[in-house]
């Protein structure tokens, strides 16, 4: 093997940057939420999986078993990253609500209710198919969403159904048997709602 070779074949974390443009897309999609984030996903991912290829074949060929290494243990570094940052408190999600809180608040403050009514909310966190919401952020004053299934009062009933017909994103507790349903505070009053596997794609 030519001296070159060797000095080159060493252990190193760069590779995990090469996987910072697919992770990019959770958390900066939202800047730009009218770009085509399907096909810019999707290229991303094919030329993310080309470049690893690459390198793992050239390593096997060059026998640079360090860098292969390296390269296989790179998604595990990331992986290992997030889920410190997660137990911390800083998501993807976590970040971009705090950079938008304020503009959810004006709008909810504008929101005028009689009777003191308490007040209820949607607004769209993920619409990538744009036919269908599958992340919904709602800001519930009576945090009635946390609740069981099934332990929402009747206002709380009348409320939702008050918001899915102003807007698309209904919140739907009970969606139907292939579809499930998770509930996430994220502020006080404001909740993430997250809708798994659609009966269908748009």
């Amino acid at each position: 093997m030519p001296e070159p070779e060797k000095r080159s074949d060493k252990f190193t974390w760069t590779y995990a940057l090469w996987l910072l443009p697919f992770l990019a897309q959770n958390w900066l999609y939202w800047l730009h939420p009218q770009w085509d984030w399907w096909t810019t996903s999707l290229i991303i991912w094919v030329l993310t999986l080309i470049a690893v290829a690459g390198s793992l074949c050239i390593n096997l060929a060059q026998r640079r078993w360090r860098r292969l290494v390296s390269l296989l243990i790179a998604p595990l570094l990331l992986l290992v990253l997030l889920r410190i940052l997660a137990a911390v408190g800083i998501t993807s999600d976590s970040v971009r609500f705090a950079l938008t809180k304020q503009t959810y608040l004006a709008e909810i403050e504008r929101t005028d209710l009689p009777g003191g009514e308490q007040r209820f909310r949607t607004f769209v966190w993920d619409n990538t198919f744009l036919e269908k919401t599958y992340s919904t952020l709602v800001y519930d004053e009576s945090d009635e969403v946390a609740l069981p299934r099934g332990e929402q009062s009747t206002a709380w009933q009348q409320r939702v159904q008050t918001s899915c017909s102003e807007k698309k994103e209904c919140v739907d507790l009970d969606p139907g048997p292939d579809e499930y349903v998770s509930v996430r505070k994220i502020d006080e009053h404001f909740y993430i709602l997250d809708n798994y596997l659609p009966n269908s794609f748009p």
